[in-house]
């Protein structure tokens, strides 16, 4: 998740998104086990919170709306992928 800084998104070569505070990326390896389907590159200095998929499963338990919402976007992604 960023906590601090800005990034692009870029699917086969072209840019698709620009993330920044709040926004995630590395989900779908964490809750899908697919190989990447992106390339985020930082566009400014950023600070970010790094879990594994030991730390989501922990989140989830605790914060099962935050999941929810995760994995939501793990299929909206998904979708996305595979019309391109």
């Amino acid at each position: 998740m960023i906590e601090e800084g800005r990034a692009v998104v870029t699917h086969a070569g072209r840019p698709v998104a620009e993330l920044g505070p709040g926004d995630f990326f590395g989900e779908i390896a964490i809750l899908a086990d697919e190989r990447r389907t992106a390339t985020v590159t930082a566009a400014s200095p950023m600070r970010l919170i790094v879990m594994t998929d030991r730390d989501f499963r922990e989140m989830a338990r605790s914060f099962p709306e935050v999941a929810r919402r995760v994995s939501e976007a793990v299929r909206e992604r998904l979708a996305r992928t595979s019309e391109g």
